[in-house]
This record gives C-alpha cells, structure tokens and sequence, in this order.
C-alpha cells in the first residue's frame, strides 16, 4: 500500500508547474526510474526540501521506490542538519547545491539544482513499517522526529481526498513547506488523484502570487491563521479570481474576528472555506468543517475524518484513527520500533463536545501550543530568558505570544532575545509588566 502507484494512469497530464514549465506524470514516472539506478534498496536518505521540482521529485521518487526518507526543510540550521546525519546516520543526503559542503572524497550525483551525496555504506537495519520521518513543526529548540508509515500516508490522503472533493482537473498552489506536515499533504492529496500543483515561493501578499492564481486557474490554496490575518487587513476579496472554488486554514486557531470576515468573503464569491485540525503524529489532519456550510460553529475544529474518532479522557482530546503515527525517533535504533501507538495518540489538546457532536478546543494540558502554523514550547522561551537573567512567564492566546514579567523597560531586549533564538516576528510577541503576575494568572491552561 503506498502513495503515488497510479501515475501510470494519468502520465499525460501535468503534474507540477515551476516558472511557466509543465512537467508531466511521465516525467516524474522516469524521474523515479532515474534515481532507483543511483541509490541502493533499502537505504536511509535526508532530503533538504524546498517548493521546486526537483525536490518534490525526489520526495515521489523516495516513496516509489521505497526508501527511508527524513525531511528537513531548507531553512533548518546547520548544526541541526549535522546533529540529525550524527544521530540517524542516513546513507545519502539530497540537498540544495548552495546548502552545505560535506566531505569532498563523498560519492555525488549532480542534478539541476540539486545534489545527491552518499555519505555511509553501511546498510540499516530499519523496520519494513517505517516511511518518512518529520519534524514536528516546532519553532523552538526541541522539534520531535515522527514516524510514518506508507499506510498512515495513504490513508490519510484518502480522507482528505474524499472530504475535499478533490478532482484530477482540480489545479493547487503552494504556499508553505513540503517539510511541514500541512504542506506535505496538499502535495499529497493532488498527485495521488493526478491534479495539478503550481509551484510558488512567493508571499501570498505578493502580487505575483495572485497572477499565478489567474494565469493558471489555480482553484484552491491552504494556509495557516497568521497568514489569512494579513489577507483579511489587506482585503484580499479585491484579489479573489472566479477558478478559487475553496480554501482551508490549518496550524493553530483562527479569531473569531478572521473566520467571520472570511465567512462572509467566501460566502459572497461562492468559495467553500475549510477549516482542519491536526498534528503531524497523524499525519497529519484529524477532523475538518466547512465554514459556509457551519458559520454557527466558528471556532470549533468539527468533527473527526471518515474511519476514525475521537474521545475525551478527562477534558484531554484523544485521538484514534488508521493515519495515526508509528512514534516517534530519536536516532536510528528508534527506527527499528515499529507501530507503538496502534492507532491512538494524546493531542495535548484540551476541549469538549457540543450538542452537535463538534468538538472544540478549550487549552493546552501542557506548555505547548501553535501560532501561526509553528508548534511554540513556551517552557523553551522561558528557560532561554532566565539564562539571561528574566524571569518570565509566557502564555499564549490567537494571535500573539504574551511575555509577562516583573522586570521593567526590558521589552525590546525580550523581543530581541526572543527573535535571535527562534526567529519569531516581533510583532507577536507581547510583553507585560506585572508585579503579581505569581499570584494572578493561571499558567495550567492557555488563554
């Protein structure tokens, strides 16, 4: 059972379009043949990921051919790259040309943008279970490695698919990673029913992003909140074009200021909004609504994927579902393991079920949540500012990280700190001075 196994079927049709060049289902058909020549069965691979074709090639050709893929994305750091290639040991590295210089004596293999270096032999001891490996998406200092297997890919596509409507004809654009489980599975759910996907690297505030839109007859993109908090101050109706049929947001939640303005923009210009829920430990969605269909349950994560479920152990939402991951990894011995979840995952989410049997998301059972698409541990934030002598507590709402501290006139060094070690945006970090900040706030859960 694996992705990607019907190309055959559509290999006419263009599959990826870059800078005004189509590539075909064909084309990635003997892409795959391509490298299956050049690396050996079986073998462990990191792939540096970005939005360009050879990349998601190389993705394609990993799954065809069954190969243990770790995905990082370009912009990952150095010493995070050299930390994973000490700790998993991967017989090949597939990375952008500029990205990094390995050992000279390596065995590579050049491609347009790209280059594939062997840097170990030695055959792994892997277990048959295990696919693709990702990073949560997490902005501070401790992303967690998820394993997946074929079948959580496959399954969970196959829901997305039937939920979305999905059609070959159908036409996507990029707007986030393919390292980034969100972005990874709208990859996923195109090329497995043999639809279109334009590829951008550009803002979605950019007008170049809105021309591609037209000039391609692009009929839906995916993004996170913080991103459809900037197209409502821009008013991106003035942008929208008659081929956008619908939308989705994922990553964290949405104001309720946001969903009600795009409630009415998509209501108005006949496009279907979709609001989903997930992790990448399953794969990474769990339950979606359509908006235009539910305005009254703004703010609710809806119900739970065809086949699976959820349930609420003392206010703590859990999950059970075929897409559920296999664990997690942290190095290669982990990925001996096989299925140690068997179907079920904690969220860390804490929540309760209405009338209507939506569920809805109340807080965090511990200090980690999402802002704009990126997994924040606010304990990381916490402990990086008291190595600088600032104690802080951090809280986080919608829209912004909240630093309150007891120490004065020591903002702008909290946001520099902040943005240095995590490269989070300055502007949703707030920070305030309490005194009593001890005794007044409830840390347990979220607000």
């Amino acid at each position: 059972m694996k992705l990607f196994k019907n190309f055959k079927s559509h290999k006419k049709k263009f599959a990826i379009i870059q800078d005004s060049k189509k590539y075909s289902y064909d084309y990635l058909i003997k892409y795959s043949e391509k490298i299956s020549k050049l690396i050996k069965k079986n073998s462990l691979i990191i792939l540096i990921s970005k939005n360009e074709i050879d990349s998601i090639a190389f993705y394609i050709s990993c799954i065809k051919n069954g190969y243990y893929l770790i995905i990082l994305d370009e912009n990952s750091n150095k010493k995070f790259l050299l930390d994973t290639i000490k700790n998993f040991k991967p017989n090949y590295i597939f990375y952008p040309r500029k990205y990094i210089n390995l050992k000279k004596k390596n065995k590579k293999f050049s491609f347009s943008n790209y280059c594939l270096e062997e840097i170990d032999k030695k055959e792994k001891k892997i277990n048959v279970k295990n696919s693709i490996i990702l990073t949560t998406s997490g902005t501070t200092s401790n992303p967690k490695f998820v394993r997946l297997s074929n079948k959580n890919l496959i399954k969970n596509t196959e829901q997305i698919i039937d939920y979305l409507n999905i059609k070959k004809n159908d036409i996507t654009i990029t707007t986030l990673p393919m390292a980034y489980s969100y972005g990874l599975s709208i990859l996923n759910i195109h090329l497995e029913k043999g639809a279109t996907i334009v590829i951008n690297n550009d803002s979605v505030f950019s007008k170049n992003f809105w021309l591609k839109i037209k000039n391609f007859k692009v009929c839906s993109f995916g993004s996170v909140p913080a991103v459809y908090d900037y197209l409502k101050k821009i008013k991106f109706e003035n942008f929208l074009t008659p081929p956008l049929k619908y939308l989705t947001v994922a990553g964290g939640k949405t104001s309720s200021k946001t969903l009600n303005y795009l409630y009415e923009v998509c209501r108005k210009n006949n496009i279907k909004f979709f609001v989903m829920y997930g992790q990448t430990e399953a794969s990474p969605r769990m339950s979606y609504f359509d908006l235009t269909k539910h305005p009254k349950k703004a703010g609710s994560v809806g119900k739970p994927l065809l086949n699976s479920r959820f349930e609420l152990y003392k206010d703590e939402l859990i999950f059970y579902g075929e897409n559920v991951s296999l664990g997690y990894a942290k190095n290669i011995k982990d990925l001996k393991k096989g299925d140690v979840n068997n179907g079920k995952i904690k969220t860390g989410d804490l929540g309760f079920k209405d009338k209507d049997n939506f569920y809805h998301i109340i807080g965090r059972k511990k200090k980690i949540s999402k802002l704009f698409g990126l997994r924040i541990n606010l304990s990381d934030i916490e402990k990086t500012l008291k190595k600088n002598s600032i104690n802080v507590k951090a809280i986080i709402d919608d829209e912004k990280i909240k630093i309150h501290c007891i120490k004065k006139n020591i903002e702008n060094k909290i946001k520099d700190l902040i943005f240095k070690e995590y490269k989070i945006n300055r502007n949703y970090i707030e920070v305030k001075n309490e005194q009593d900040f001890r005794k007044n706030i409830n840390f347990k859960n979220l607000k």
